[in-house]
């Protein structure tokens, strides 16, 4: 609900300050006065187009801002949007002469299609189609969802889409990753099998390369273990030298008891070196000696020495990615189920949608000439005695891209308002004053709970006597339930206002600007009676004023 609107050097307004109440709110004046202008001032307020003509002579900037209080719905859609969520918020507009205007969320820059959205949800100006929101396709919709009365069975259908739209990105998720999977698949798939036919082992690496280090040097062991061996045996071997030195000692021995412990060296000695020779002799004999082997092991260690240099990796790195590949392509049936049932989640949802959709659309083409007949009957006592009315519905079943959390239907309000002329979209025939009519009749018939601030402009144009009466009370009506402000030239509909604002254009020093006053109850007479006499007002005027009053006060529709 609008609280406060403050307005300076806008158009012929130089400073205004307005506190605004519940119930419906009246604004009358003589033509030129600027009624329109507070309209205009709060449609810029709202996200609407600037222009810097719009700033009042001499000045260098226009200023609106306006006091909301929000409910809990709104502040919870701010919060989300990353906004101040308070209960009261400040919504101000600067307009410089010569820039870019400027928006402010209790003093915080916000961006004008931030601003917009928020517009949207605060105030709605029927009668300007610029900000007519009954316009809207998805308006007509869910106008015709709240004639049937179905709010349980709607937000099922809002869920069941939610699910759907979730279920189809985890789909859509699956299938990405399948393919960049199988775009990479071949590549691994060939490394996989490139480390698999080689066979790799443990250990393989440094035991191939102590065979060919052994295999490539056979002939050099060869020949040292025979040199050895001749050293060790023969006429002049050691063994045949050790011999000699024992048999020579073993001589003396029993007459020098300190040569004991030699000769057991010696024997010692000799038992090792008999020792060595045998095992010598032994690995002499088993030495290998095979030129082919050699060939394999140096084929297999360039064959590993390549892979490493190829993987960048070391033998334990090779062997890791060969284990790491074999469970990624064991888990390929795994990753294939994921998908499975990520399709079939979607087409089970899809099901759902489906079902509820087609039982939603079922009922709007049941109600949909009921809504459009009690319309009809509404408006023709509203100035439009003529009309007929078209609810139309187009639906989209089989077009994935038109479904919606409100279904696969979309709404059209057809409608002539006179006779012999066929029925065309409200928005091709309808005036701004007939849609502000249209919009009332919709509020009070639906009692739709959109915005909590409607703004009438023009509804009474073209209308008087009875239909203004009408008009009138309907709008009294539904002040009960909104916030509700109405620019008027009839006194019917202004008599029927809870409050009523009187702007009046004044000129001083060569200046012009408008101004704007809370009337009293005598002030309202007086008021009404210029409305229904003119500039001469007398007893019967003041005495026909005081009757809208208070009939008024106590009439009901």
């Amino acid at each position: 609900m609008l609280l406060e609107l403050v307005i300076r050097d806008f158009a012929l307004i130089q400073q205004l300050q307005l506190q605004w109440q519940s119930g419906l709110t009246v604004l009358t004046g003589e033509t030129g006065a600027g009624k329109s202008i507070i309209i205009d001032a709060i449609a810029l307020l709202l996200g609407g187009k600037a222009r810097p003509q719009l700033v009042r002579h001499g000045c260098q900037q226009a200023e609106i801002s306006g006091t909301f209080q929000i409910d809990k719905d709104l502040r919870r859609w701010l919060v989300d949007q990353g906004l101040p969520g308070e209960e009261e918020i400040i919504l101000r507009r600067l307009l410089p002469a010569d820039g870019r205007s400027r928006f402010f969320l209790d003093g915080r820059p916000i961006s004008a299609t931030q601003a917009k959205e928020l517009g949207e949800r605060l105030v709605d100006i029927l009668g300007q189609h610029a900000h007519l929101q009954l316009l809207r396709e998805d308006r007509q919709l869910a106008l015709l969802d709240r004639f049937l009365a179905n709010p349980k069975e709607q937000e099922e259908l809002r869920q069941a889409w939610h699910s759907w739209r979730a279920a189809q990105r985890e789909y859509q998720q699956e299938l990405e990753a399948a393919a960049r999977r199988q775009n990479q698949d071949q590549w691994r798939r060939f490394l996989w099998e490139e480390l698999r036919t080689a066979a790799l082992r443990p250990g393989e690496w440094e035991e191939l390369q102590r065979e060919h280090r052994l295999l490539g040097a056979v002939e050099q062991i060869s020949a040292a273990m025979t040199q050895a061996l001749q050293a060790l045996e023969g006429e002049l071997g050691a063994q045949q030298r050790l011999a000699e030195a024992q048999r020579v000692l073993q001589s003396v021995a029993s007459k020098d008891e300190q040569l004991t412990e030699p000769l057991t060296l010696l024997e010692s000695s000799e038992i090792q070196i008999q020792e060595t020779i045998a095992q010598l002799r032994h690995h002499f004999r088993s030495l290998p000696s095979d030129p082919e082997r050699l060939q394999q092991v140096s084929q297999r260690l360039d064959l590993l020495q390549d892979l490493q240099r190829k993987h960048r990796q070391d033998m334990a790195g090779l062997l890791a990615l060969e284990q790491e590949l074999a469970t990624e392509f064991a888990m390929e049936s795994q990753t294939g189920d994921a998908l499975h049932r990520s399709a079939s989640h979607l087409a089970e949802t899809r099901q759902q949608y489906v079902a509820l959709a087609s039982r939603q659309s079922q009922l709007r083409r049941q109600q949909a000439p009921l809504l459009a007949g009690a319309l009809q009957e509404q408006i023709r006592t509203l100035g439009m005695e003529h009309a007929l009315v078209e609810l139309r519905l187009q639906s989209f079943p089989d077009s994935e891209n038109a479904w919606t959390g409100s279904g696969w239907d979309q709404a059209d309000f057809w409608i002539t308002v006179n006779p012999g002329h066929p029925a065309q979209a409200m928005t091709a025939v309808a005036s701004g004053g007939e849609l502000a009519r249209i919009s009332l009749a919709l509020h009070v018939l639906l009692q739709w709970e959109g915005v909590d601030t409607l703004i009438f402009d023009e509804v009474d144009v073209g209308v008087g006597g009875a239909v203004a009466e009408r008009i009138g009370k309907l709008l009294r009506a539904l002040g009960k339930r909104r916030q509700i402000l109405c620019i008027t030239h009839l006194p019917q509909v202004a008599a029927q206002g809870h409050h009523h604002f009187l702007v009046e254009k004044q000129i001083q020093e060569g200046q012009t600007s408008s101004t704007i006053r809370l009337l009293s109850s005598e002030e309202r007479v007086e008021e009404l009676s210029r409305m229904l006499g003119g500039s001469q007002i007398h007893g019967s005027l003041r005495s026909a004023a005081q009757k809208l009053l208070s009939a008024a006060s106590t009439d009901s529709v």
